[in-house]
């Protein structure tokens, strides 16, 4: 597999302009501080962002593994070839009900500990359990994270994906994007039905050890989540 790093980052630089660079060192964009360099970096700011650039990566077969803050994320010294993203999409609201709880929609860039300190003032619980839970609600998902006798699968009711897979196709189809309720999940202690689906595995320098029209990790994408609250006593 070729991949002209140059040319995907001068055509992606015309859609996503100064959040698009080259030979960016991964060691920046983890906890652990470490990690060579990916030959494209992007942060993605919107859902159409996302979108936009899955469906491209489909059609120009380029590898592309998407990344959330870097929590717990151990990149090698290799760096990664491709195209890694970080989805920062981190916007929030929250729909009261008549039954004085509320639905919290969230972006599955929303960190625990923001989220967190500006819900408390405003008298909204159900996400005891989060203190102390790094990164971000996106990645909660896939651990089923908790803490404290308590974790995302008690208050979680739905949550938004992107399936890359369906913008693999020959014809290069829009993504499409698919909700999942609880129930679908398959939450248990520490586990979720993304647990189960195959990852993709990288050679020592880096590549994707995939045929091209596997190249986009991972095959379902969360960007929205749909999270229980009720009012706290005061």
């Amino acid at each position: 597999m070729t991949f002209d790093a140059m040319a995907v980052y001068t055509e992606l630089r015309t859609h996503f302009r100064e959040r698009v660079r080259l030979n960016e060192p991964l060691a920046r964009h983890c906890t652990f501080g470490v990690g060579g360099p990916a030959d494209v970096w992007i942060t993605l700011d919107s859902r159409d962002e996302l979108m936009s650039l899955v469906r491209l990566c489909a059609e120009r077969h380029w590898p592309l593994l998407l990344v959330g803050n870097g929590t717990n994320t151990l990149y090698a010294d290799a760096g990664m070839r491709g195209i890694v993203a970080r989805i920062a999409l981190n916007n929030y609201s929250i729909e009261e009900q008549e039954d004085g709880t509320a639905l919290l929609l969230a972006e599955a860039g929303v960190s625990w500990p923001r989220l967190l300190n500006e819900l408390a003032p405003q008298g909204w619980g159900g996400l005891e359990f989060g203190p102390g839970i790094p990164g971000t609600l996106g990645g909660g998902v896939i651990s089923n994270a908790g803490a404290h006798n308590g974790d995302m699968g008690q208050v979680l009711e739905w949550i938004e994906v992107l399936d890359a897979r369906s913008s693999s196709e020959e014809q290069h189809s829009v993504p499409i994007v698919r909700r999942y309720q609880h129930d679908e999940l398959d939450l248990s202690y520490r586990h979720s039905r993304f647990r189960e689906l195959r990852r993709v595995q990288f050679d020592a320098q880096g590549y994707p050890e995939v045929a091209p029209r596997q190249l986009i990790e991972p095959a379902e994408i969360i960007m929205r989540l749909g999270i229980r609250l009720h009012r706290e006593e005061p």
